[in-house]
Formats: C-alpha cells, sequence, structure tokens
C-alpha cells in the first residue's frame, strides 16, 4: 500500500502530565487521533474524520521527558474508510529503557465538502 504507514516522535512535556506526574491520557488520546488524522489524510489526499476509536488500553504511563513514539499503520481499507493500528511507545532517554504504553485502533472517515462520506479510491 502506498503511505500506509507514519510515525512521530517529540518529548513529553510538564504540561502534558495530570497531577501524579504522568501524561494525562487525554493528551494521548489526541496524540493518537492527530497521527490518525494525518496517515489518513496522508493515504486518502482527501479531509477524513474520526468514526471512532476501539479497544484503546493503557499499560504503562508516560512520565516527563520521555521520548514518545507513536507508530501507525492502516490494516483495512474500506469504501470511505481506513481502519489504522496504532502503538504508543515511550523511552527513558538517561536510564534508555523503553516500555509499551498504550495501543488502540482507529478508524477514520473521508468526507467531502458537506461532510458526507466519499469514496476514499479516485
Amino acid at each position: 500500500m502506498k503511505n500506509d504507514k507514519l510515525s512521530m516522535s517529540f518529548l513529553a512535556e510538564p504540561n502534558d502530565v495530570n497531577y501524579s506526574g504522568n501524561v494525562h491520557g487525554g493528551k494521548v488520546m489526541k496524540w493518537i487521533d492527530e497521527i490518525g488524522y494525518a496517515l489518513s489524510i496522508q493515504f486518502t489526499k482527501k479531509y477524513c474524520v474520526t468514526k471512532f476509536v476501539d479497544d484503546i488500553e493503557f499499560l504503562k504511563p508516560i512520565h516527563i521527558g520521555d521520548l514518545v513514539n507513536l507508530e501507525a499503520k492502516i490494516i483495512k481499507v474500506g469504501k470511505t474508510s481506513l481502519r489504522i493500528k496504532i502503538d504508543v511507545s515511550s523511552t527513558n532517554l538517561i536510564k534508555n529503557k523503553s516500555k509499551k504504553n498504550c495501543e488502540c485502533f482507529i478508524v477514520f472517515v473521508a468526507v467531502d465538502q458537506k461532510g458526507n462520506k466519499t469514496s476514499i479510491k479516485s
């Protein structure tokens, strides 16, 4: 498949964390949505919207200063939608220790200018 994978990496910042010092689950979900959106647009060359997020599981926390890595891969292409698997991991750069933080599946739908579903195959 053309452009069926995308990766993003960045450092977890102090404004990303909750009161216990771990990155907010909502922040992680935002990052998941952003990489899914970017991969959907890259693949379809059309505007896409999130339809749903399925089976998100938070495994281990992300801490300030960790290098966060998101990997997105299209696993199914439908007439108007894409199903994407997203893995989130982080690395403590000082200790050089990595861990898997989260994984989920997300579906994006291509829409036209009126917000109606549109075919992703031109």
